[in-house]
């Protein structure tokens, strides 16, 4: 009697390895995220942009080291990771990603990428991430933030989400191993390909170790990030350059220094923040008293010491401010 195959769209163990294969056209009635079962990006429906039935396959190999997922996508669709799955699941590591076919747009950690066929990139599971393909088919190899941490130092991790290494050496045989693990999903014995996967997962960590950003992309990523906490924390009167420092995990003379490349300063681009953010509130509030505007903003100085910011500024005070947006308004045609 012949050995009966698994069931490709029903995941399966084999001793330590799970392995599977899930179409969304081929999903159970009912279910509105057909990965809802998948060992990866299980609560990311992937969407559609044209309303048309998602047309993906997901591949999938849990190995003794590391994870396999290949998405294999036939129409335009978005998927990607939010803030709330970093809390949600025990997933926490890089995905170290090769693009086999297509195009796909990424948006992580205040930057875009356009990558197309060959392209290797690295994402961080902790950093909110989508990506857009038109179609593309992905392959990421997902590794433990334990495994990374104790091979590369954790300078070079600065920055790490959406960094391209494509053309490098190692990233060409990253590359080579994936099209092969590509091919062999399910042609191989499970030790087979998780004995691929584990030096996949190791050439992935020596190019990670072996590419370190130059000082000048490194604080780059970092007034990116600084960027990202002001747009969402500025109007926490107690967020400063010394507590954004320990949001980053820098030192306050390294955001001085990478503002600074920018002819910036921080300080300044914070105040310049709210101030802009206080204009607004003025604009759409006209009745509210101008301290209460001024605290939800970010403010946290009393009356009479933000008029002062505010005259030395706009050369105005904001009272004075508001009756010119006012009358502004009222002479706009409608």
């Amino acid at each position: 009697m012949e050995p009966t195959e698994p069931d490709r769209y029903r995941p399966w163990r084999a001793k330590h390895f799970e392995a599977a294969e899930i179409d969304s056209l081929k999903a159970p009635p009912g279910v509105e995220d057909y990965l809802e079962n998948a060992f990866l990006y299980r609560r990311i429906p992937p969407v559609s942009f044209n309303g048309e039935p998602v047309d993906t396959t997901m591949r999938w190999f849990a190995g003794s080291s590391a994870a396999f997922l290949h998405a294999i996508s036939r129409n335009p669709g978005m998927t990607g990771r939010r803030k709330e799955d970093d809390a949600a699941d025990s997933m926490d590591g890089l995905l170290v990603c090769f693009i086999s076919h297509g195009r796909v747009e990424v948006e992580t950690d205040g930057q875009f990428l356009n990558v197309e066929e060959g392209a290797v990139f690295t994402l961080d599971t902790s950093v909110p991430h989508v990506m857009r393909n038109y179609p593309g088919h992905v392959v990421a190899i997902f590794l433990a933030r334990s495994r990374v941490t104790a091979a590369v130092d954790t300078a070079r991790l600065a920055g790490i989400a959406g960094r391209v290494f494509t053309g490098g050496e190692l990233a060409d045989l990253f590359a080579l191993h994936v099209r092969y693990m590509v091919d062999a999903l399910g042609n191989v014995s499970p030790a087979t390909f998780d004995i691929a996967l584990t030096t996949a997962a190791d050439v992935a960590v020596a190019m990670i170790r072996q590419a370190e950003a130059s000082p000048a992309e490194e604080r780059s990523h970092l007034v990116a990030r600084a960027k990202t906490i002001i747009a969402t924390a500025s109007a926490d009167p107690e967020l400063n350059t010394a507590k954004i420092a320990a949001m980053l995990n820098v030192s306050r003379t390294s955001l001085y220094d990478a503002f600074a490349d920018q002819g910036l300063k921080i300080a300044t681009y914070l105040r310049d923040h709210r101030l802009r953010a206080f204009l607004q509130l003025l604009r759409s509030s006209p009745t509210a008293p101008i301290q209460d505007l001024a605290r939800a903003a970010g403010f946290g100085s009393s009356a009479s010491d933000f008029t002062k910011l505010f005259r030395r500024v706009y050369g105005t005070s904001p009272s004075d401010m508001r009756a010119t947006l006012l009358a502004e308004k009222t002479t706009q045609p409608d």
